[in-house]
């Protein structure tokens, strides 16, 4: 039996084998995660969410996919047409329900766990329920 087509063969796997890595590592990725940019003041927010909750949680915007607990672009996502006073009010419960959240936690034990309170407090507890209210579902 001859050689060469495993020969051919060998040369054409490590063509690809270099060629593929090259292409994806060359390519330019967003370097937003989820493709949005966000406002500068709620970047701390985002940083905070990313550390704190994205294990948990998945987030579009924050670039998180989640293990344990529930998506929030699917949980918090706006329901009905936009418009400017809906918005704003939607916003402000869904801060209010993620602030809730953080500060109290939630027991979900009929379903896979329990997201426990105080993770965080104060002022950054503020800014993760800030970011994910203008954020979540709106990637």
């Amino acid at each position: 039996m001859s050689k060469r087509p495993f020969v051919i063969f060998g040369i054409f796997a490590a063509i690809l084998a270099v060629v593929i890595p090259v292409y994806v590592f060359a390519g330019n990725g967003e370097e937003q995660a989820g493709g949005r940019a966000i406002p500068p003041d709620l970047d701390k927010g985002k940083m905070l969410f990313q550390i704190n909750c994205g294990t948990c949680h998945t987030l579009y915007v924050a670039g998180t996919d989640g293990n344990f607990g529930p998506n929030l672009d699917l949980l918090l996502a706006p329901t009905g047409p936009p418009s400017p006073d809906s918005a704003a009010s939607t916003i402000k419960s869904t801060k209010a329900r993620v602030l809730s959240a953080i500060n109290n936690g939630v027991d979900t034990t009929t379903t896979t766990g329990r997201m426990p309170q105080g993770i965080l407090s104060g002022q950054q507890a503020d800014q993760v329920a800030e970011f994910v209210a203008n954020v979540a579902g709106r990637g």
